[in-house]
Formats: structure tokens, sequence, C-alpha cells
């Protein structure tokens, strides 16, 4: 299996207003970048040349998430959008193949642990031949009343450059 490895960024929370119902709302916007095969030099910001076929089919919490009560999430909404951003040079310093990538789904998840309530996981899938970054953004929006407990923000996870980086996989 290939490693993944997140970097997220800052998690964006607004209270919105539902255009037909007037209704609030809380919008998340979760972003970040998966690192798929390798993890960026942090002088370069480049990629690994390693060409070898691999397969990729990864759930990865995102460990920002919050979690929410399943029950009252009858009415949300999410959206999950991704670009590459990364295709590593190959060894023979030629541009590396990709492979293939299917759309990235969101599914909510029980915690790890046990606790209660549902987390958000990025699921990532398709065949690669060399190193990849992708850029990705999932936006929830839902009742209010669905957050069970805000999710962590751990400074430390969000860096500007992938040097202590927990490796999700």
């Amino acid at each position: 299996m290939t490693d993944v490895h997140l970097q997220p960024q800052p998690r964006i929370d607004v209270l919105v207003t539902d255009f037909e119902t007037e209704d609030r709302r809380l919008r998340t916007d979760y972003v970040g970048v998966a690192w798929i095969g390798d993890q960026p030099d942090p002088e370069t910001g480049l990629m690994g040349g390693e060409y070898s076929r691999r397969q990729v089919d990864t759930r990865l919490f995102l460990p920002d998430t919050h979690w929410y009560d399943a029950d009252e999430l009858d009415s949300v909404e999410v959206q999950v959008t991704a670009g590459i951003l990364q295709v590593a040079l190959t060894d023979r310093r030629t541009q590396g193949l990709l492979g293939a990538l299917t759309s990235p789904e969101v599914e909510f998840y029980d915690h790890p642990e046990g606790e209660d309530g549902v987390g958000i996981c990025l699921w990532i899938r398709g065949e690669i031949l060399s190193n990849v970054a992708l850029s990705y953004r999932v936006t929830v929006v839902c009742d209010p009343i669905a957050l069970k407990r805000k999710g962590a923000v751990d400074e430390d996870d969000l860096v500007d450059d992938v040097e202590g980086v927990p490796a999700i996989s």
C-alpha cells in the first residue's frame, strides 16, 4: 500500500443562512494537501522520483475533523474537490506518469478510538506510477445541532512545510 501524508491548512467554520429557508447552517471548510507516495524535500518542495506502480486505496481521517451526531446529519451537504499539484520527475529527469486517481469521496466514519460521534474521512483510490501531491477541499454544511464537539486544531500539525507532519494511513 502506498504511503499518504496529510498536511492540513487551518479549518474555517462560519455560520451561514440557507438561501431558501433562512435557517442557520454551519459551514466548515477542511483544506490541505495529500502527499501520495512520498513527502517533498523541505528545501526544494519537490518529491522524489521513485518510479513504480503502486495501488492507492486509503481512507484518511482529516486530522482537524469535527465530530458530528450521525442522527442529525439528515440534511448535511458535502462537497469535495481535488486537484493535482505536483507529479514528481522520474529518476531519468522526465516527467513522471500519474496513472489514475478516481474522484475523491468523503464519508462519515465512527471515531477510531470508540469516542462518540462520526468524523470526516477522505477516500482516495487509484493507481500511480510516480509520487503525486493532491490538493483537497472538503466543505460540510449542516444544522449546527449536528456538531457534537469541535475537532482539535493542533498548531503543530498546521505547518508551512512538511517537516514533522504525521503520516496518516
